[in-house]
């Protein structure tokens, strides 16, 4: 049974259009932060010629991997970068690769219907993760899972945190728990999110589930100094 399961996977993924390895990496990016517009795209593959990226994201678009919320018609769309979100058929493409949860992938079918303040919310967790990248020390390793990457870990805190972060070099281990605030929120929100972090610490559920290593440091991202 297992094999017959096995060969039906393999041909369903036969069937879909052919892609680049850029460009399955292009949907696994937008798996893990859920929108990434065209600037970031550029930093996330290095590229010095911005048409390659522009011309995967196209082509990945022309097959229906991924959409994005851009209108030609819409001037004010038009000043800022488009943001690329994963279609049906990106979640098709995922579904049978190893790592992705199935049930975070039905997500893809209410993509389209966000809001821009959730959009916007996700590319600056793609923005924080860039910006860490660029600080980092030159010996030093980024680890930086969003919640498409904790699914799988129940043991972390019911904070609706963005993103944990570890930066390892060598013994050294940093982690945090990352919040990015909007301005929309209520001026209460940082607070209360320190209070459930300590009730989590006070519940032991870090510690018993990652042989007592170090509780992470809080990474709070504000769109103020009030």
């Amino acid at each position: 049974m297992r094999q017959k399961t096995k060969k039906i996977n393999k041909e369903t993924k036969d069937k879909l259009p052919k892609t680049t390895n850029g460009q399955k990496q292009t949907i696994k990016h937008i798996y893990k932060f859920r929108f990434i517009n065209t600037n970031q795209f550029q930093k996330l593959f290095n590229h010095k010629d911005p048409t390659m990226v522009q011309e995967w994201l196209k082509d990945l678009k022309d097959k229906k991997y991924i959409d994005t919320d851009y209108k030609r018609k819409d001037m004010d769309q038009n000043r800022i970068p488009a943001k690329y979100f994963l279609a049906p058929l990106g979640r098709r493409f995922l579904k049978d690769e190893p790592g992705f949860d199935i049930d975070f992938l039905e997500r893809v079918y209410k993509e389209k219907s966000r809001t821009d303040i959730f959009k916007n919310h996700c590319t600056e967790i793609c923005d924080m993760y860039l910006f860490l990248l660029s600080q980092k020390e030159k010996d030093e390793e980024l680890k930086f899972f969003t919640e498409s990457d904790l699914t799988k870990y129940y043991y972390f805190p019911e904070t609706e945190l963005d993103a944990y972060v570890v930066l390892q070099s060598g013994n050294k281990i940093r982690r945090f728990f990352l919040h990015i605030f909007k301005d929309s929120d209520p001026d209460w929100l940082p607070r209360q999110k320190i209070k459930k972090y300590i009730d989590y610490f006070n519940e032991n559920t870090w510690q018993e589930n990652t042989n007592n290593s170090p509780f992470p440091g809080l990474l709070f991202v504000l769109p103020s100094y009030r």
